[in-house]
């Protein structure tokens, strides 16, 4: 969804934004109502209709409101707030207060669905025609059967994943993994995704991946920076292009690291 420049287009992305989600919750849980959706997002289910026909303009106080239900990020808030000064300084003021604080999954939870496929998995449900089916999901990801139905028992162990009405679909509150922790299970995951990367040299054609790399030298007091400055892309490709009709799950995988032995010197810097 690309930022507003004036209220007809903020009007035009809330509606589209709700209309959106409404459908892919519907696609996860058929059963899932239009009233349903007005409960979960703070609104009467009359407001709610108004604005998905375009009869009603969204205001600030339910964008707000809309966020901290559906535990949007302040970026994405902002977006459908618009990007005037105003509005900037409203968001600010309100939705740092009334942000629903993340869940964050513990080392040890962490360890149950370090396998690249569990996480696969939450980011294939947001794709169409998703559906909780083991062999469904185990064909979309090339695994087991087997593999796949354990990973979703594991996902609703650890509470990735709940039943509504019988139904699975993923708990959007949690962050995904811890950061910066030294641990097995960490490592792990990112060697498997880093196998699966050299899978990918080898079998998808180059028009639908991109393994490239750099070489410097550099400052190692710079290294905390860089690392800031890795995260703040990853972050702002996932916001830009995690939207819209997803069909595929891809992977960016940074490796930054030493290529030279540690010299003498590092430890006076």
């Amino acid at each position: 969804m690309q930022t507003p420049s004036n209220t007809n287009e903020t009007i035009g992305s809330v509606k589209e934004f709700l209309a959106e989600e409404l459908d892919r919750r519907v696609r996860l849980n058929p059963r899932y109502s239009l009233r349903a959706f007005s409960r979960d997002i703070g609104l009467s289910p009359g407001e709610l209709s108004e604005i998905l026909n375009g009869k009603r303009r969204a205001t600030a106080k339910a964008i707000i409101k809309i966020s901290k239900k559906l535990g949007l990020s302040l970026a994405e808030t902002q977006r459908l707030l618009g990007s005037t000064a105003i509005q900037e300084m409203a968001i600010r003021s309100q939705i740092d207060s009334a942000a629903p604080p993340e869940q964050e999954l513990s080392l040890d939870l962490f360890r149950i669905v370090s396998d690249w496929y569990c996480f696969a998995i939450l980011n294939l449900a947001e794709t169409r025609d998703f559906r909780f089916d083991p062999q469904w999901i185990a064909a979309r990801l090339e695994i087991g059967t087997t593999e796949a139905k354990l990973a979703i028992d594991r996902l609703e162990r650890v509470g990735l994943v709940h039943r509504v009405n019988g139904q699975l679909q993923p708990d959007p509150s949690f962050v995904m993994s811890p950061s910066g922790i030294p641990s097995d299970a960490i490592r792990s995951y990112h060697r498997q995704i880093l196998e699966k990367a050299i899978r990918a040299l080898e079998t998808q054609p180059v028009e639908e991946r991109d393994i490239t790399g750099v070489t410097l030298a550099l400052d190692p007091r710079d290294i905390p920076n860089v690392k800031q400055d890795i995260l703040k892309f990853q972050n702002q490709i996932a916001e830009r292009y995690s939207k819209g009709r997803k069909t595929e799950v891809y992977q960016i995988e940074t490796a930054f690291f030493r290529l030279t032995k540690a010299s003498a010197a590092k430890g006076n810097t």
